[in-house]
């Protein structure tokens, strides 16, 4: 009678450590070795062996058990086995314990940029137990691990929804992810590999961290092809643990990014911490952690528009800013390289790469991010000569942003000041965003009062006034928005307070005139500080479509492709001076598209996953709705001849 065999014992844990040449003298205490659940290490020419941990149970409540086990290493590059240890299993009835076992580089034929298989098996039984994956990624061909990855932003999301918040007020006992996105920077030498990071979780109060090791993903095709890669880290909430935590991104033990949020929040904050915002801690403490959140918040506060400016136009923004096109890869990398052995350059390195706020994450807006590669050039230069003692000419801050709604202007003032800031030419680098009707007093001549308000405000970052022209107005002698300028000029004027920056934006023409009428701004805001944002091309267009229906999880069918780069095309032949761009191209589809998609849906009764994501070619209208114009019929004043 043929009965299958089955083994009593089963391993639950295998844990790995890769041991240097100066630590073979301690391998006699192989247990106290540092053991953890990371499977990807970082080796260089120190590298002496595998150490690991192997967790064996005895699964029988009756008796104990006695077994030969068997470790075999496998070379999966070369295909091949390179060593095999075997070891003595004596437990106890329902007991366990952790053995340890180690294989030398120089005699199992171990090396750097190899992935390994370890297979563990019952020889009493002749069954497998288990098998585990390591890879050893070599640091003279792979490079800083802090480069591998750019770091796009970070936030936290409940289990149940895709919905991405700074901070939350948690239901306790529920799971919640913490996220990170990132770009990688690298070709990994294992090309089915991508390298695994690291997420400690810091609880609220500083005892409890919990580490987390995963390679990242990417949610569907288009997140492969925008490179945006997520990595997450579950937690669950509990009433005594409630609070401000602090999340740490770790690429081979280095840190390369983190974020503070709190799950006691007073409100919901959606959105993702990105730039400044995301970088990691120099020293983790409670304290510190809270501070660092409260600082955050205020600087959020200050970046918000006031009442009257459009959220559209701020949402549009941050998404174009999210939208990773990262054509200048080669570049960027080759100027890293070229800085890395100077110490005295590392810092400016440093700023330049590890903010998401890069220039090339732009879509479109080439003649800015030319324009504005050169000013970064320029910071950078002035830093440099700054930390080896040099004079340094004074860079031109103030700055007039030429373009209609849509086009980014509020994202690459954001840009601007993040840059400023990590230069330590700006003390904050925040946005703070004004309108006419913001910097308006409620009284004749007391507008110089909201003036000097906003750049209190300002003070560290930029003051960006949205629609300036607005503020001219050359037919009204008693319009109250030349005392607004007059107030500007003035503290433009002022050589002593160069913490801070002004940045005019609008309509090319209407500004343009405020700017040829008004000398004080030609003579503080040179032609190289003019920026002018082009209306997006169709393609640009198309673009920023496809990114924003991935984000929300959407797709096009082919059709559905071909009918959409039609309407654009449409849209864009007949567009008019106030053509909205990105503000165009979201209000189409959320005001159109969705609407059609939905009751379509619903009239046909679908449920399935693919109905509730798939746009079709009849969601997507030929032309844009008419608009009727609104005449209005006034009586005539005066007599009838």
């Amino acid at each position: 009678m043929n009965m299958k065999r089955k083994s009593p014992i089963s391993v639950d844990v295998i844990q790995f450590y890769t041991y240097n040449c100066d630590e073979t003298d301690d391998l006699v205490f192989i247990g106290q070795f540092p053991y953890d659940d990371r499977h990807d290490f970082l080796v260089d020419k120190n590298f002496a062996g595998i150490a690991v941990k192997v967790e064996v149970w005895n699964n029988r409540f009756d008796k104990g058990a006695r077994r030969n086990i068997s470790l075999t290493l496998v070379d999966m590059t070369m295909r091949c086995e390179v060593a095999t240890q075997r070891v003595r299993i004596n437990l106890a009835a329902d007991g366990f314990k952790d053995y340890f076992i180690h294989f030398p580089a120089e005699t199992s034929d171990i090396v750097g940029n190899h992935t390994y298989k370890l297979v563990v098996r019952d020889e009493n039984a002749g069954l497998p137990l288990t098998e585990s994956i390591i890879h050893l990624l070599d640091k003279s061909t792979m490079g800083d691990p802090t480069m591998w990855y750019q770091i796009c932003d970070g936030g936290i999301r409940p289990s149940w929804s895709d919905n991405v918040f700074k901070s939350l007020n948690t239901v306790d006992a529920h799971e919640y992810l913490v996220l990170f996105t990132v770009a990688p920077e690298i070709c990994c030498r294992l090309s089915t590999v991508m390298p695994e990071l690291e997420v400690r979780l810091y609880y609220p109060d500083g005892k409890y961290v919990k580490a987390f090791f995963k390679e990242p993903f990417c949610r569907n095709l288009e997140s492969y092809k925008d490179n945006r890669w997520i990595i997450e880290c579950p937690f669950e909430t509990a009433d005594d643990i409630n609070g401000v935590f602090y999340a740490e991104l770790l690429c081979m033990e280095y840190p390369i990014a983190g974020f503070v949020f709190d799950t006691l929040s007073d409100e919901d904050i959606r959105g993702v911490w990105f730039g400044h915002e995301i970088e990691a801690m120099d020293e983790y403490s409670p304290q510190a952690s809270k501070a660092l959140f409260d600082k955050h918040l205020e600087r959020d506060g200050e970046s918000d528009t006031t009442p009257g400016v459009d959220s559209l136009e701020e949402a549009i923004d941050k998404f174009i800013a999210s939208e990773l096109e990262d054509m200048k890869k080669g570049k960027m990398s080759t100027t890293e390289e070229a800085v890395a052995d100077d110490k005295s350059t590392e810092d400016v390195t440093e700023y330049k790469c590890n903010t998401i706020l890069s220039l090339d994450h732009l879509t479109g807006l080439h003649s800015v991010k030319d324009k504005l590669g050169v000013y970064e050039r320029v910071v950078r230069f002035n830093k440099m000569r700054e930390d080896k003692g040099l004079p340094v000419a004074t860079t031109p801050l103030h700055s007039m942003f030429l373009g209609s709604p849509g086009t980014g202007k509020t994202t690459v003032a954001k840009l601007i000041g993040e840059m400023l800031h990590q230069a330590g030419v700006l003390s904050r680098g925040h946005v703070v965003v004004r309108e006419r009707a913001s910097l308006l007093g409620q009284n004749y001549h007391s507008e110089s009062e909201k003036t000097l308000e906003a750049i209190e405000k300002a003070q560290g970052g930029i003051l960006f006034i949205d629609e300036a022209y607005q503020l001219y107005q050359p037919n009204d002698p008693r319009d109250p928005g030349k005392f607004v300028i007059d107030t500007l000029l003035t503290a433009l004027s002022d050589d002593t307070n160069r913490d801070w920056m002004l940045i005019l934006a609008g309509y090319p023409d209407e500004i343009k005139r405020m700017f040829d009428m008004n000398p004080g701004f030609k003579s503080r805001i040179p032609d190289t500080n003019i920026y002018t944002f082009d209306d997006f091309t169709e393609a640009e267009l198309m673009e920023i479509a496809e990114n924003y229906l991935s984000q929300n999880h959407y797709t096009l069918t082919s059709g559905a492709q071909k009918a959409l780069i039609t309407r654009l095309k449409a849209d864009y032949a007949q567009r008019e001076k106030n053509f909205g761009n990105a503000r165009h191209v979201m209000n189409m589809i959320q005001t159109e598209i969705l609407p059609s998609m939905a009751v379509r849906v619903i009239s046909e009764g679908l449920t399935d996953d693919i109905s509730l994501t798939e746009i079709r070619e009849v969601d997507i209208p030929a032309t844009a709705p008419l608009v009727k114009p609104i005449t209005i019929s006034r009586p005539r004043v005066g007599f009838t001849i």
